[in-house]
């Protein structure tokens, strides 16, 4: 039997009332608070007969504040589970809720038929199943990745996957405030797949690139023009891509990806009304080619979103410039987030290796990885990681440590702002000292010669030469 019982708002109130329900010795199994006022108690006696129920009823009208009681068929609870219940199973598409560590919580007949199991059996099965070739742990680790529009395969069939965050009250917006997404499948034709710019990756927030993903996601669902700027390496085309795929848009427009051809841009003679256009690297046009551009970009539809990368900024022509004046993110380089770069690497293996789940970096690895200041950003952590990967998998062992990395030739170059950022004061001192020793050897002839301009014993000169790896001119 269910029972609803209007009452005031006032300390001690469900103490009372839940003393008579134990008088009369009648187990209440589960409950709720709240109604539309606020007011309401709701609860649930299997085993409570009708004679039982009117001299409780009789009881409660007896206690301050309780104003009135009466049976329910449903508690509120249990009404909202079997309408979403009944409304899921009449939608077509598959659609299906996922816990943090990526666990199908809850699905409906239809994702149960496209996973080809019983709908019994879905929940607790792990999605990564299903979706073998999705970041899943990443896509569910955080907000600020692809939402819309995303490729998916199942057991043969096409999809386009969309996804909605289910946040934590507390911190809707942390790093760890996910509990879980709501994920839904929608079917399309094998020829019906608009052709994508690039993979749609998620963008690993880790350290300071954490708040370039907090103001894509943000940005993503406007309409303006959107500067990406950044060091080579540094992931402007997946910020480009995530753009696309983080506007409602995705769903149901395309995305075109574009690179300089001999000097210029080429654009398509005829684009949809709607979608996302991508511009890679306008710093490579001369300035009399971003003239050129910014007229062809005037003719663009309304409805395009228009999306430019670029190395450096000053490099724009003013008449180009205007153009992304009104949106635009800087991407960080990694020497300026050495406290994450183990997170990075590890990320990175886990990318390219997906089938290994043991590959890890010895710690002598994971400090070699850090003190490096990497000029090439992700594009040269990739191959270097690639490479130590590949003789440690021909070595038969899953940990990566120092005889399996290539030799790193360090090029500290200086002033760069923040660059010792997760350094130790002993290691910023030795990179400072391997930089300018570096540059004084190569135009001296003995270390005796480079004693007397520094000011030091030659036997000290040669002996951090020996540490750092460097030597003397020879003529």
């Amino acid at each position: 039997m269910r029972v609803e019982i209007t009452c005031a708002n006032r300390v001690g109130i469900l103490h009372e009332i839940m003393e008579i329900f134990g008088e009369y010795r009648i187990n209440v199994t589960s409950g709720e608070l709240g109604g539309d006022s606020g007011d309401k108690v709701y609860l649930l006696a299997p085993g409570m007969l009708s004679t039982q129920y009117q001299s409780i009823e009789r009881s409660l009208y007896r206690v301050p504040g309780v104003q009135r009681v009466r049976r329910i068929t449903l508690l509120p609870l249990e009404r909202r589970y079997f309408e979403l219940d009944t409304l899921l199973r009449h939608v077509t598409d598959p659609i299906l809720s996922v816990d943090r560590e990526g666990r199908v919580v809850a699905a409906n007949l239809a994702a149960a038929r496209v996973f080809g199991v019983s709908l019994d059996r879905v929940p607790g099965m792990q999605l990564q199943r299903f979706l073998p070739l999705m970041q899943v742990a990443e896509l569910l680790r955080d907000f600020s990745v692809p939402r819309y529009g995303l490729q998916a395969v199942v057991r043969g069939q096409n999809f386009y996957l969309n996804w909605s965050p289910i946040a934590l009250g507390e911190n809707p917006s942390g790093v760890d405030s996910m509990a879980g997404a709501v994920l839904r499948l929608q079917a399309r034709e094998k020829s019906a797949f608009i052709p994508q710019p690039l993979r749609a990756m998620a963008l690993w927030d880790f350290d300071l690139r954490r708040q370039s993903c907090l103001q894509l996601r943000d940005l993503a669902a406007l309409t303006a023009p959107l500067l990406i700027a950044g060091e080579r390496g540094t992931g402007k085309s997946t910020f480009a891509s995530a753009v696309h795929y983080l506007s409602p848009s995705a769903a149901r427009a395309g995305c075109i990806r574009i690179v300089p051809c001999e000097g210029r841009f080429v654009l398509p003679t005829h684009l949809h009304a709607t979608g996302t256009l991508i511009l890679e690297d306008v710093h490579h046009l001369s300035q009399k080619a971003q003239i050129g551009l910014r007229r062809q970009l005037r003719e663009l539809p309304a409805g395009v979103r228009l999306v430019a990368t670029c190395g450096d900024v000053h490099t724009l022509a003013p008449a180009l410039a205007q153009v992304f004046s009104s949106l635009a993110i800087t991407l960080p380089p990694l020497r300026k987030m050495r406290p994450a770069l183990e997170r990075f690497a590890t990320t990175l293996l886990r990318q390219e290796y997906p089938e290994l789940d043991a590959l890890d970096l010895d710690e002598s690895v994971q400090d070699l990885i850090r003190r490096h200041d990497w000029p090439e950003n992700f594009h040269g952590l990739r191959d270097y990681l690639m490479a130590a990967a590949a003789h440690c998998r021909r070595r038969g062992t899953c940990r990566i440590d120092r005889q399996d990395v290539p030799e790193l030739i360090p090029q500290t170059l200086l002033p760069w702002r923040n660059w010792g950022r997760g350094l130790t004061y002993r290691e910023i001192m030795e990179q400072l000292e391997r930089a300018v020793l570096g540059d004084l050897a190569a135009s001296r002839l003995s270390t005796r010669e480079l004693a007397k301009e520094l000011g030091i014993s030659h036997t000290t000169v040669a002996n951090k030469l020996r540490k750092y790896g460097l030597s003397m001119q020879k003529k």
